[in-house]
């Protein structure tokens, strides 16, 4: 058998002992003993019970630090549960904050912009897939068609991010133009040559700008932004589209290869606009 590893005493113990008393009191208070038996066993009945009554008062003392504790412990349990809630309103209300201060800066920057356009959020999208279609929450009830171009303003710059594939009545959905099956008629915004810009494939979402003069190698540096050039083209001219992150030459080819980074970060995006459009 396990033995108890508690040092209080136990009910049944306790009642045994009063038991004990009981009896030992009918022996000593009766008619058979002598006065000095009887005094005896006034003694002995004493010493029992302070010895009974102190392991009472510790078994009450026990039974009431047990209580206080369980009384502690709901307390302590109360108060977590309310720091918890705390911490969550805490969280929705910087949640609140930041898309507040989001909101209003999209709301400034469409109140300036000299194209017509609509005003979308993004409301689904496919996170282990850069080129997967980004769906919006406005359609056809809203003006959109399908080939509209969708740019989006991020970290002060106002970029492209793709065009319109297909339209429902309250939602589209947005190839974007990381994508490798996206073209873009592009321009060097500093120096002014043409080229053709696509999506490379690659996991970082960089795109190639192909096409470029070779001759135009001394006027191209890193950082320079490629902008939308409007030839032959549905995206107006101006859209920024990324930044020269590294310039190729080949020895066999007769232009450049330029590789640029996305002005605007799809996997950033929250809120987008919708150019050409019919709102």
């Amino acid at each position: 058998m396990r033995e108890r590893s508690d040092g209080g005493a136990r009910p049944e113990a306790v009642l045994a002992i009063l038991l004990i008393v009981s009896i030992l009191l009918i022996i000593f208070s009766g008619p058979l003993h002598g006065k000095a038996g009887k005094e005896w066993g006034s003694r002995f009945v004493l010493g029992i019970q302070q010895v009974t009554g102190s392991a009472t008062e510790r078994i009450k003392d026990g039974f009431g630090s047990l209580r206080r504790l369980r009384e502690i412990r709901l307390q302590y349990e109360s108060a977590l549960e309310k720091l918890g809630d705390y911490q969550g309103l805490e969280r929705d209300l910087v949640e609140l904050r930041r898309e507040n201060i989001q909101l209003k800066r999209q709301l400034e920057y469409s109140a300036g912009m000299n194209f017509n356009h609509i005003p979308a959020r993004i409301i689904a999208r496919d996170p282990s897939n850069l080129f997967s279609s980004i769906t919006i929450d406005k359609g056809s009830a809203d003006g959109l068609r399908v080939g509209a171009v969708v740019t989006s303003f991020q970290d002060d710059f106002f970029g492209l991010l793709g065009k319109v594939i297909t339209v429902a009545r309250h939602s589209a959905q947005i190839r974007p133009v990381v994508d490798p099956d996206q073209y873009v008629a592009a321009r060097l915004q500093k120096s002014r040559y043409d080229g053709l810009v696509e999506g490379r494939g690659t996991e970082g979402g960089e795109l190639t700008m192909s096409y470029v003069r070779k001759s135009a190698g001394p006027l191209i540096t890193v950082n320079d932004l490629v902008v939308t050039s409007g030839m032959q083209s549905l995206y107006p001219p101006g859209i920024v589209i990324g930044r020269i992150k590294e310039i190729r030459a080949r020895d066999y080819s007769t232009s450049l290869e330029l590789i640029l980074e996305p002005i605007i970060d799809v996997t950033r995006a929250e809120y987008v606009f919708i150019i050409g459009g019919d709102g």
